[in-house]
């Protein structure tokens, strides 16, 4: 199932998907989360390594505290690169809004990050 979602998953290496998977357990998900989220989104498996350390240290310097719920919440978040979010909060800021209120809302209704 997961390699007909994300072919490309054959082409990569046991010790990148084992990489890509250790993040998720620095993170504090726990076993159940991280098979809910390879299985929503097998294609979390096939980015680099440093992208998604990339978007993990940037919804930390937002404000983001319990990434291990967010991402189970809305698995598609690790497609996203960590640029994506910033301009996505900047425009919003540029439009007068205040970070902690646009947290707030993208931290309480996920699928928000869909529209980034």
């Amino acid at each position: 199932e997961m390699i007909n979602k994300c072919p490309e998953i054959k082409d990569v290496t046991k010790e990148e998907i084992e990489k890509n998977i250790n993040i998720l357990k620095v993170i504090e998900c726990s076993e159940r989360q991280i098979k809910n989220i390879l299985l929503s989104n097998p294609t979390y498996l096939v980015r680099m390594e440093k992208d998604i350390i990339n978007l993990v240290k940037k919804l930390k310097e937002l404000g983001f505290d319990c990434l291990n719920i967010l991402f189970d919440s809305n698995p598609y978040i690790l497609n996203k690169d960590s640029f994506e979010i910033e301009n996505y909060v900047k425009e919003r800021i540029e439009e007068g809004e205040i970070l902690e209120d646009i947290i707030d809302e993208l931290d309480s209704n996920p699928y928000m990050f869909n529209e980034i």
